[in-house]
């Protein structure tokens, strides 16, 4: 598993802060917020209840592409990849 991540403390009234976790073939209910029973998250658990859970994404199958469309913004097919 991957973790991007940029630190930062908001004071009320700034913008949001944004994490990014970037997993290499996670399934759909592998964490606790998504119903995992086997895979103890805490962590990913707490902070789904403090703040908002995305349920809609769109993902390549394989973790190269996801990479490059995260670090480039462009679908995998615009930088050359499958």
């Amino acid at each position: 598993m991957v973790l991007f991540t940029t630190p930062s403390f908001v004071v009320a009234g700034d913008s949001p802060t944004i994490l990014l976790i970037l997993a290499d073939d996670p399934g759909c209910v592998d964490i606790g917020p998504f119903g995992s029973k086997l895979n103890r998250t805490p962590n990913l658990d707490r902070m789904a209840q403090e703040g908002m859970k995305l349920t809609s994404f769109y993902a390549a199958p394989v973790c190269t592409p996801s990479c490059a469309q995260v670090l480039t913004g462009c679908y995998a097919k615009r930088v050359s990849l499958p």
